[in-house]
C-alpha cells in the first residue's frame, strides 16, 4: 500500500476518475490498490483546490488577476451579470492601482468558467422540452422491447 506523498499523477488522476465516476471509496482503494485514507485524502485534495496545475506551476509571469481579483470579478459578474468585458473591465480598473486589460478580464472569465456570465445552475430544458424528449425515450424503449 502506498501512501499519498508517493503517488504519480497517473494514479491520482485514476483515483479522481474512478470516484467521479461514482465508485465507492472502498472500490477506489482496491482498483488502485491503496488505502482508504489515501483515497480520501488526494480526492479532497482535488475537490478543495489544493492540487494546482502541474504545467503551469510556478514558471512565467504572476497572474494580473489574481485570487482576490477572481473573487472580486465574480461579484461584479454576480451583481451585473449582462454586463459587457469591456464594462467589467472598467469597474476592475476602478480604484484599483494595477490596471488591467480587457483581454485579461475575458481570460480569467474563461478560465474562472463563467463564459456566459451566469453563475446560477440554469437547467438547460424548459418543462416543456423535457417532455418532449422524455416520451420520446420512452418510444425508443418501446420499439426497441418490440424488435
Amino acid at each position: 500500500m502506498q501512501k499519498r506523498s508517493d503517488f504519480s499523477d497517473v494514479q491520482k488522476g485514476m483515483i479522481i476518475g474512478f470516484r467521479a465516476k461514482g465508485g465507492s471509496i472502498s472500490e477506489t482503494a482496491n482498483f488502485v490498490n491503496c488505502s482508504r485514507a489515501a483515497v480520501v485524502k488526494v480526492y479532497r485534495a482535488r475537490q478543495y483546490g489544493t492540487i494546482q496545475n502541474q504545467r503551469r506551476g510556478t514558471c512565467g509571469a504572476p497572474r494580473a488577476i489574481d485570487d482576490r481579483g477572481e473573487r472580486r470579478l465574480r461579484r461584479c459578474v454576480r451583481v451585473n451579470r449582462h454586463a459587457t468585458v469591456e464594462k467589467l473591465t472598467a469597474q476592475m480598473n476602478q480604484g484599483a492601482t494595477k490596471s488591467v486589460s480587457t483581454t485579461t478580464v475575458q481570460r480569467t472569465l474563461l478560465r474562472v468558467g463563467l463564459r456566459s456570465r451566469r453563475l446560477v445552475n440554469a437547467p438547460m430544458l424548459t418543462a416543456g422540452q423535457c417532455e418532449v424528449s422524455y416520451s420520446s425515450q420512452c418510444m425508443c424503449l418501446v420499439r426497441r422491447a418490440q424488435e
